[in-house]
């Protein structure tokens, strides 16, 4: 019988083995994204005084899935056992998404933090 994982066991092995990414990681695919200017945008942000606190809103659907592919692929590249962790739980337990929490919430807060990041390096110079 397998061993069943709980999400402490889960978080504290996350802590000790995560190995952080920086801006710096996605930087050039960001920026990349990015090249394609006002069309990473919805048509109704025209309509909007587009700015910090509200550009993200405003974003395309598939340009927001970029932009986190780009997160997932740089977090999962420097943690591949936290990867194989994640997928093995979430397969093996019904609750996996729960238990495995911590990794889609970093990746979430890493999204937020470098769309932010590169708004503040590259889109409010479009103005």
């Amino acid at each position: 019988m397998e061993q069943k994982i709980d999400k402490e066991v889960f978080d504290k092995f996350f802590t000790e083995s995560y190995c952080p990414v920086d801006y710096e990681t996605v930087r050039e695919e960001f920026e990349g994204i990015a090249a394609a200017g006002n069309d990473i945008f919805t048509g109704s942000y025209e309509a909007r005084n587009l700015n910090r606190e509200n550009f993200i809103l405003y974003l395309t659907s598939e340009s927001y899935c970029d932009f986190e592919a780009v997160i997932q692929e740089a977090m999962d590249d420097l943690n591949p056992e936290i990867l194989d962790a994640v997928m093995d739980v979430t397969e093996a337990q019904p609750d996996g998404d729960e238990i495995t929490e911590k990794y889609w919430e970093t990746q979430r807060e890493l999204l937020h933090e470098f769309l932010l990041r590169l708004y503040d390096e590259v889109i409010c110079k479009w103005k």
